[in-house]
């Protein structure tokens, strides 16, 4: 069931009726709670064939909506300080399809953080099938510490490990390179 069924049963029961979800509180000059949503319809008389499509945008201290702008936002694409939703800017914390946090978390397919979670993750530190930063871990892990089936980095643990330090699998190292050079004599 997709999440908008769940917003339009609940609407529907609260006796909305297929009307857009609009609702402030205390006021809408001053929302502290702010819900905003069209339940995933079109606009025009021609529903859902070629209407444009009419974006809500919630804003306020909670924000629940198409497009939620608050310190804690839960929508399609939302803002804030926590926010959950498919694409997600959040300053301590962003989960969705596309995550990005700039003091915090992050969690995602494509996860952009301080610390990240997710398919692609690229943080300070990140895990993930592919997982970029200072220390990584992943099934592809590129960073100064990393790990997994293949890892790049200054210190390199896998399977196949390229890198300075480290071991693996396969190692290419430079640690290698010179065991070797010393083991035939010609290096120090």
């Amino acid at each position: 069931m997709k999440w908008h069924q769940f917003v339009t049963r609940w609407a529907d029961s609260r006796g909305f009726d297929g009307r857009e979800i609009d609702y402030q509180w205390p006021s809408p000059s001053f929302p502290v709670i702010s819900i905003r949503s069209n339940l995933g319809r079109y606009s025009g008389q021609a529903y859902g064939r070629g209407g444009k499509p009419r974006v809500k945008t919630a804003v306020g201290l909670i924000a629940i909506g198409d497009v939620a702008v608050g310190l804690i936002s839960i929508g399609a694409i939302s803002v804030g300080v926590l926010s959950l939703g498919a694409i997600s800017l959040g300053m301590w914390l962003a989960i969705g399809a596309i995550a990005l946090s700039w003091l915090g978390f992050a969690v995602g397919a494509i996860a952009i953080a301080g610390v990240a979670v997710g398919a692609i993750a690229i943080a300070e530190k990140a895990l993930g099938a592919i997982a970029i930063g200072d220390t990584v871990f992943g099934a592809i892990a590129i960073g100064r510490i990393a790990g997994g089936a293949i890892a790049i980095g200054q210190w390199a643990y896998g399977v196949i490990a390229v890198g300075e330090h480290g071991f693996g699998l396969i190692p290419v190292t430079g640690d290698v390179w010179n065991w070797f050079r010393r083991l035939f004599g010609s290096g120090s």
